[in-house]
């Protein structure tokens, strides 16, 4: 056994020996599929990785229970060879800040701050452990949902007009069936907003919930689920996030267009090919190939499909005139904005407003 391999080991058996035994690993030495067993409700796990600084910690919270340790980056990173594991709860994995790889099955991708990606029990996958990051796990049995689940349901049942099914509660019910059990299914979520705005509305979230377990306080718990139930509605809020529901057999250029076009859809077609890349963490060039290879249309030339459908829906739906619908979409120069319209709809915009115009806005 070489020298990284054996510092590894030595710490690996540091944590087996001294935190709670919340967190079970089964066959830890296997090279093919580990088994992560939790034994409690839920589990939070914050990871900080500093590679420059040759640091990373792992704080494990549960409730009653607080276990933190801190390494060498160097003695850590050998987790990046670790074999692909499989949880007996549901994993959310939230973004807190620079970015972390994981593979997923048989396809990677790159997270930055505030994605976050949701796995069934089906999901065989691994976390990289290298750069600088911070990202937040939260582990959930079956049991602590149903609780959620159930309180969701009953202030569904006072509203007028009740909510669709939030997509993580979905992913649970499914897994009762008979026909879906099996499935390897995954929810990818992405900020259709600036990262800072996200994290500026969960991380007082994240920190209340935090101290409501160190805590462990008569009604701790009903604050806990109250403030998880907040986290789970930010992420199932259109004008936050988009959502991506991903089986694991879909091809990776498939999964990638499909968050293409949910960034194209948000943004009403005003996404760069640079604001992609950034997103993304994927080389422009790449992107704009994937694209043409689904729609046979570059980057902008799809965006600007969403930009001119938006353009009709604002034309039909209310009163605004065309130059604030004009300024509203962020075109600067309106011949050019005439121009692309009736190339599209073979129709001016006063012209397509009056042919199809909603008699039912006033």
């Amino acid at each position: 056994m070489n020298t990284e391999s054996s510092s590894m080991q030595e710490f690996l058996e540091q944590i087996r020996r001294d935190a709670p035994d919340n967190l079970v690993i089964h066959n830890p030495d296997s090279n093919i599929l580990q088994l992560y067993e939790l034994n409690t409700p839920f589990m939070i796990l914050l990871e900080t990785c500093h590679e420059k600084d040759n640091f990373f910690s792992i704080y494990q919270i549960t409730p009653g229970n607080t276990y933190s340790s801190q390494s060498t980056y160097s003695q850590y990173k050998a987790l990046s060879k670790r074999p692909l594991h499989q949880h007996s709860c549901y994993e959310i994995m939230f973004v807190l800040s620079g970015s972390i790889t994981n593979h997923v099955e048989n396809q990677t991708f790159t997270y930055g701050p505030g994605q976050c990606c949701v796995m069934n029990k089906n999901i065989k996958h691994c976390e990289i452990v290298a750069g600088d990051f911070q990202v937040v796990f939260f582990m959930i049995q079956d049991v602590f949902l149903e609780q959620l689940l159930e309180e969701y349901e009953e202030v569904s049942e006072h509203k007028t007009e009740a909510p669709g099914m939030n997509p993580i509660f979905q992913l649970y019910l499914d897994s009762l069936h008979k026909t879906s059990r099996f499935h390897k299914v995954y929810l990818d979520y992405l900020p259709v907003i600036p990262a800072d705005s996200i994290l500026e509305q969960l991380n007082p979230l994240f920190n209340f919930m935090l101290e409501e377990i160190r805590k462990n306080s008569p009604g701790s718990l009903f604050f806990l689920k109250g403030t998880f139930a907040r986290f789970l509605q930010i992420l199932d809020t259109p004008s936050l996030y988009c959502m991506a529901r991903v089986q694991s057999d879909s091809s990776s250029q498939e999964y990638i267009f499909s968050k293409i076009c949910h960034i194209m859809e948000a943004s009403r077609g005003r996404s760069s090919r640079e604001y992609l890349e950034k997103q993304l963490h994927y080389n422009g060039e790449y992107l704009n190939r994937i694209v043409k290879k689904y729609t046979g249309k570059t980057i902008s030339e799809y965006g600007q499909d969403f930009c001119l459908a938006e353009a009709g829906r604002l034309l039909t739906k209310t009163d605004m005139s065309v130059s604030a619908i004009i300024t509203e979409l962020g075109y600067s120069n309106r011949s050019y904005f005439y121009r692309i319209f009736q190339n599209a709809f073979n129709e001016t915009p006063l012209e397509y407003r009056k042919k199809h115009k909603d008699t039912s806005v006033s």
